[in-house]
């Protein structure tokens, strides 16, 4: 986590933050070698209370039988604001530290800007 906001190592770029426009993500993580079940655990605790939140248009975790371990995310949010509302979100916190020692590599996120 870096100093100045509450992602890991500034994951979100300030122009998506400051957008008020929806925004969206594809993000991958890899958890590292017999952390898999925890990585997991971790993802599904997350999952129905992201669904929850204000601007949350969607958020889905996608995973395959052939990488375990290996988890696809896709999130919509209706502002950067709302994004930066579920960042700060406590169980978010809690979920950032949990993983931080399960994941392999970094975490990978690749910004998009719908269309319409």
């Amino acid at each position: 986590m870096s100093t100045d906001d509450t992602t890991p190592n500034g994951l979100i770029p300030a122009a998506i933050l400051a957008s008020d426009t929806p925004v969206a993500v594809y993000g991958y993580a890899r958890a590292k070698a017999g952390e898999e079940g925890r990585m997991l655990g971790e993802i599904q605790a997350i999952i129905g209370l992201t669904r929850k939140e204000d601007g949350c248009e969607q958020y889905v975790v996608h995973t395959t039988p052939d990488q375990p371990g290996a988890f696809a995310f896709y999130e919509r949010w209706s502002s950067g604001a709302h994004l930066l509302a579920h960042v700060s979100q406590p169980f978010m916190q809690t979920y950032f530290a949990a993983i931080a020692g399960l994941v392999e590599g970094e975490l990978e996120a690749h910004w998009l800007h719908p269309l319409s």
